[in-house]
C-alpha cells in the first residue's frame, strides 16, 4: 500500500474548487477537486498535450481539458471524450482532521511542458489493460489508420470486444498525430518520434491487427468483403470505413506533376516538404487553407521567403468571416509572409526537371523553389464508388448513428452524417469529429445504437496564437463580436436564422469550454440576450 502524502488542509479546496498542489521535496504535484463534498485527486496534465487541468472546468460530472476539451468522468478520471486517448491518472484521497491526504505513485505517469516535441502516448495517461485472448468469432476490419480508425479499434477493446479486430491502412506508418504535421513538425519543433499516437508495442497489446501500406481497392457488400491491393480480400462482420482524405493536387494546372511541387497531408508527404525546402529561399504556398496557412507559419524563417496565393482577399472568409480572416492575414504579415490575394494561378513554371516559379493569369511570374499545394482535399472514397452512390463532393451518407448499409458505418472525414443542432447533413474534416465519429461507430458496430450528438469542435494555431472554433456553420446572416480581434482576444457569434450556430474564440478558452457544452446541448442564449462579460457558467 502506498504511503499517505499530508498534501494540504481541507478549508484550502472549497466545493467547486480545481486546483493543483505540490507534493513534499519537490515531488510530483496533484490536482484536487471538489465536487458534491467528495474530494478527488488526479495527475495535474491532461494525457493528450499536457494541459494544465486546473484551468479547465467540471461540468455535469466531467473535467473538461482548456485546450482541445478532452473530457475525463470525475468519478475515476475515465476517458469519455478525446482528443486524449487514455484515462486520467486518478489517486487515492481522503479527508481526515481537516487534512487532505492522497496516495501518489512513486514513478506517477509523466507530463511534459513540451506537448508538441512528446508523442501523445507518453505524455502522462492510463492506456486500456492488455488484452488477453481473442475469445469471440467475428471480425471487425476498420478501412483506415488515421483519426477515426485509430480511436474505433481502441473503442472496440475499452467496450469489451473479444473478436478479431483488423486495421487497414494506406499509410506506412502505424497511426500518427496528423494535426502536428503542419505545426511542430514542419517548424522543426517536432521530430518524427514525436508523432505515433500510441507506443509500438500497444497494437500488440490489445490484438489489435494492423495491414500498413495496404489500400483497400473494392468493397462488396453482399459478400461482406473489403477487396486489398496486392493481398487476399477480407471478410468481415462489421466493417468500418475511415480512410480519410487526399489532396487535392490540380491536375489541370499546367506544370502540376514537377518535382517541388508538394502536397501535405501524410507524414511522408512532410517529410519530403522538409527535405525539399532544407535549403530553400523562395517558398510558394498555393491555397489560404488552413493546413496552407498553418504551414506558411511554420516555414517562414530567417533566410527564407514565404508567399501564399489566396483566390479571396483574407484567409479563411468563408470560414471564420472577413474580420477574423484579416486578423490572421496581418498577423501573417507582421511576421514576414507575403499574401498575393485574390490571385489565380495559370500555370507552374520549371526548368531542368524541377519547379522554378509560378505564373498567375494576369501574367506576373514569382520565382519559386518549392510550391506546397494547399488547395483542400476530397475523400479518399474512389473504391466504394461500385458498392454505393456517393455524394457530389466525394461523400458518404450515412445515419446519426453513422450507418452506411447494414453491418457498415463511414467515419471521419468522408461520412456526411445529421448534424445534431439542425439535422442537417455535413461532412466536416477535423481531427477531434473524426475521433469521435470512431468511438460512435464502434460502439454501434457492438449494437449499442449511439448518435453522434456532440458539437463539432478544432482549432488552429499560429504563431503560437491558438484559435478555438465550437459548432458548424457554413452560412450565417450575421457576426457579433465580443472583444477585440485585432488583438486577439474575442468571441465571434455566428448567427443562422435567429439563432448561434458556432463560435469562434482566441484568448477566451474559459468561456469556450462553457460555449461548446451549451452548444451540444442545444441550450446557448439567443442573439438579443448576448452581453459583453456573461457569466457562461451560469448557463448551465
Amino acid at each position: 500500500m502506498l504511503p499517505e502524502i499530508d498534501l494540504t488542509d481541507a478549508v484550502s479546496l472549497p466545493e467547486g474548487a480545481l486546483k493543483t498542489f505540490p507534493t513534499p521535496h519537490d515531488g510530483p504535484q496533484v490536482l484536487l477537486t471538489r465536487q458534491q463534498g467528495r474530494v478527488h485527486a488526479f495527475a495535474p496534465n491532461c494525457p493528450h498535450y499536457g494541459a494544465p487541468l486546473e484551468k479547465g472546468k467540471v461540468l455535469n460530472g466531467k473535467l473538461v481539458c482548456p485546450w482541445h476539451h478532452a473530457c475525463f468522468k470525475v468519478e475515476g478520471g475515465h476517458l469519455c471524450e478525446p482528443p486524449a486517448l487514455d484515462d486520467l491518472p486518478a489517486y487515492a484521497v481522503r479527508e481526515a482532521e481537516g487534512r487532505i491526504l492522497v496516495q501518489v505513485p512513486a514513478s506517477p505517469p509523466a507530463s511534459t511542458d513540451k506537448p508538441e516535441a512528446t508523442p501523445t502516448a507518453e505524455v502522462g495517461g492510463v492506456p486500456p489493460a492488455p488484452v488477453l485472448a481473442v475469445t469471440d468469432t467475428r471480425t471487425f476490419v476498420i478501412v483506415g489508420g488515421g483519426a477515426a480508425g485509430e480511436f474505433a479499434a481502441q473503442t472496440l477493446r475499452r467496450e469489451g470486444f473479444a473478436g478479431r479486430v483488423v486495421l487497414v491502412s494506406a499509410d506506412e506508418h502505424a497511426p500518427y498525430d496528423r494535426t502536428k504535421l503542419s505545426k511542430a513538425y514542419l517548424a522543426g519543433k517536432a521530430k518524427p518520434a514525436a508523432l505515433p499516437l500510441r507506443e509500438a508495442d500497444f497494437y500488440a497489446q490489445q490484438r489489435i491487427e494492423r495491414l500498413q501500406a495496404t489500400r483497400a481497392i473494392g468493397l462488396d457488400l453482399g459478400r461482406r468483403e473489403v477487396q486489398l491491393e496486392g493481398q487476399p480480400p477480407l471478410l468481415y462482420d462489421q466493417l468500418l470505413l475511415a480512410p480519410g482524405s487526399t489532396p487535392n493536387r490540380l491536375p489541370k494546372l499546367l506544370g502540376h506533376d514537377l518535382p517541388g511541387v508538394l502536397p501535405l497531408r501524410t507524414q511522408a508527404d512532410a517529410d519530403a516538404l522538409l527535405a525539399a525546402t532544407k535549403d530553400a529561399k523562395q517558398v510558394v504556398i498555393i491555397g489560404s487553407s488552413f493546413i496552407g496557412m498553418e504551414a506558411a507559419s511554420s516555414l517562414i524563417a530567417e533566410g527564407r521567403a514565404v508567399t501564399v496565393i489566396a483566390q479571396e482577399k483574407v484567409p479563411f472568409a468563408r470560414v471564420l468571416g472577413p474580420g477574423i480572416g484579416q486578423m490572421f492575414r496581418q498577423l501573417h504579415e507582421e511576421k514576414g509572409v507575403h499574401i498575393e490575394a485574390e490571385a489565380e494561378v495559370s500555370a507552374l513554371l520549371g526548368e531542368q526537371g524541377h519547379v522554378t516559379g509560378v505564373q498567375f493569369k494576369s501574367g506576373k511570374t514569382l520565382p519559386a523553389d518549392v510550391v506546397v499545394l494547399g488547395v483542400g482535399v476530397r475523400p479518399a472514397t474512389d473504391f466504394l464508388k461500385d458498392a454505393f452512390s456517393l455524394e457530389e463532393d466525394g461523400g458518404l451518407a450515412v445515419s446519426a448513428g453513422l450507418q452506411a448499409a447494414p453491418g457498415v458505418y463511414a467515419a471521419g472525414d468522408i461520412a456526411r452524417f445529421p448534424l445534431a443542432a439542425t439535422g442537417q447533413p455535413t461532412r466536416i474534416e477535423h481531427w477531434r469529429v473524426a475521433q469521435q465519429h470512431g468511438q460512435v461507430a464502434a460502439r454501434n458496430m457492438l449494437g449499442q445504437q449511439e448518435t453522434y450528438a456532440a458539437a463539432p469542435f478544432f482549432w488552429t494555431q499560429q504563431y503560437g496564437k491558438s484559435l478555438r472554433y465550437a459548432g458548424h456553420a457554413e452560412r450565417w446572416d450575421e457576426i457579433i463580436y465580443h472583444g477585440n480581434v485585432a488583438q486577439q482576444d474575442f468571441l465571434a457569434f455566428f448567427v443562422q436564422a435567429g439563432r448561434i450556430v458556432a463560435v469562434a474564440g482566441m484568448g477566451r478558452d474559459t468561456d469556450m469550454v462553457y460555449i461548446t457544452e451549451l452548444l451540444g446541448l442545444g441550450r446557448m442564449p439567443t442573439p438579443a440576450e448576448l452581453r459583453p462579460g456573461m457569466n457562461w457558467a451560469e448557463r448551465l
